[in-house]
């Protein structure tokens, strides 16, 4: 009898014992690192990892932020993270032919994970290294916009908009006449690649720039030293420079610190992709009542643009929750609870977009318009290097304007990126 109860106890504890081990192998963890850390960008992937927990509640997310707009100093912490063998389960990345192919060999192709996902073609293709596919986009980023205070612009009676880089400079003129900062500038905190994005936007609009010149250069195709656009670039950016239009610590603020400077009624204008939009609208203030924006003078027709992604790194050590993770990010329900706080448009063609204010659907529109001419910004088309490089390349520029060593460094840092000899 004492054994056969002995044998029952034993059995029940093997039962319990299963049980437990079948309980914590239900529930996983999702190692996620992303930048998004300030205003609304925060909010919007909150707001997805709610929805997610929502539809997975037994995965833990585990979130690993990390500052730095643009996601410098996060892929770098990634890529020695992978070297080391401590991937992460999933991380965020520029969705851009150049970027992704700058990490592709440490990334697990995904592509059935790209079944039945409607997104434009050219979303797609700007994805694709080697056939495969290793991203699932989130949300598409327009950078060209130039965001003015409105109460500042009306005040000034500024015409807007600014059709060319000659009227912003008669309009930066009046603005600093008028004691404010004509044009906030924002790259300090280890963030000297908004230069490369102010310069971009310059080079898009200037007359021997524009989408097909820009492609070319992010192609590895130019010849700095003699293309007349580089020269016209840096004769720009030192225009800025030298007429006092930026404001004089630049270096000491980030680009949200930047944006700022609108808010607090002391910047008229401001350079920075449509997340900005998500940045004010966070702090209150309204699209087309406090704050607008329009294409950067010159671009008039033109899109520059890169999405953001996750995707899947090799040894990822949940891996189950993180393809569950990818899966979600391509559904409507995902890309609505995030486009709208962040200031962004939704990928897929059928998503709603009756919840979007009046400046994302000009965004929206703008895209999906065939007239657009779409082109890879700096932080998708060119290699991961293009932004350090050129981050420190254009930040000494801008410290000591001189044209003609400039146009030098530009060629000499053209090769170090591409590796021309």
């Amino acid at each position: 009898m004492q054994k056969k109860f002995i044998g029952i106890a034993l059995t029940i504890c093997i039962f319990l014992f299963a049980g437990l081990v079948g309980l914590a192998n239900s529930s996983s963890k999702l190692i996620i690192y992303h930048w998004w850390t300030a205003g609304g960008e925060k909010e919007a992937i909150d707001s997805v990892f709610n929805k997610f927990n929502q539809k997975y509640p037994d995965i833990e997310i585990v979130e690993n932020p990390i500052a730095g707009g643009g996601g410098g100093i996060m892929r770098a912490q990634i890529k020695t993270m992978i070297m080391a063998g401590q991937s992460p389960d999933t991380f965020q990345l520029t969705y851009g032919t150049g970027m992704i192919g700058s990490f592709a060999e440490v990334l697990d192709p995904i592509d059935d994970l790209w079944k039945d996902f409607p997104v434009p073609a050219m979303v797609k293709k700007m994805g694709t290294i080697k056939n495969h596919q290793y991203g699932i986009p989130l949300n598409i980023m327009r950078n060209n916009c130039l965001w003015y205070n409105k109460a500042i612009i009306d005040k000034l009676g500024v015409a807007m908009p600014l059709e060319t880089l000659y009227d912003f400079y008669i309009a930066c003129e009046k603005v600093k006449n008028a004691g404010y900062i004509p044009y906030a500038v924002g790259a300090g905190g280890g963030q000297k690649f908004w230069w490369v994005h102010i310069a971009e936007q310059f080079l898009l609009g200037l007359p021997h720039g524009g989408p097909e010149y820009i492609t070319k250069l992010y192609g590895g195709k130019a010849d700095p030293a003699n293309d007349p656009a580089i020269r016209e670039l840096l004769e720009a950016l030192r225009r800025l420079v030298v007429n006092k239009y930026i404001n004089s610590d630049y270096a000491a603020l980030t680009w949200d610190q930047a944006a700022d400077l609108l808010m607090t009624n002391k910047a008229a204008f401001y350079q920075m992709g449509d997340w900005a939009k998500g940045h004010f609208t966070s702090a209150g203030w309204k699209p087309k009542v406090d704050f607008d924006y329009q294409p950067s003078p010159g671009t008039s027709g033109y899109f520059t643009l890169h999405l953001d992604c996750f995707v899947l790194p090799k040894g990822a050590p949940h891996r189950d929750a993180a393809i569950k993770w990818l899966k979600f990010l391509k559904t409507v329900e995902a890309e609505t609870a995030f486009c709208p706080i962040k200031g962004a448009t939704p990928p897929r063609l059928d998503a709603p977009i009756d919840m979007y204010d009046a400046i994302s659907k000009d965004i929206l529109n703008s895209f999906r318009n065939p007239k657009t001419k779409i082109v890879q910004s700096a932080w998708a088309q060119p290699p991961e290097a293009w932004l350090d490089v050129y981050g420190d390349m254009l930040s000494a520029f801008v410290i000591d304007p001189d044209v003609e060593k400039g146009v030098k460094d530009f060629a000499s840092a053209y090769k170090r990126v591409f590796g021309f000899k």
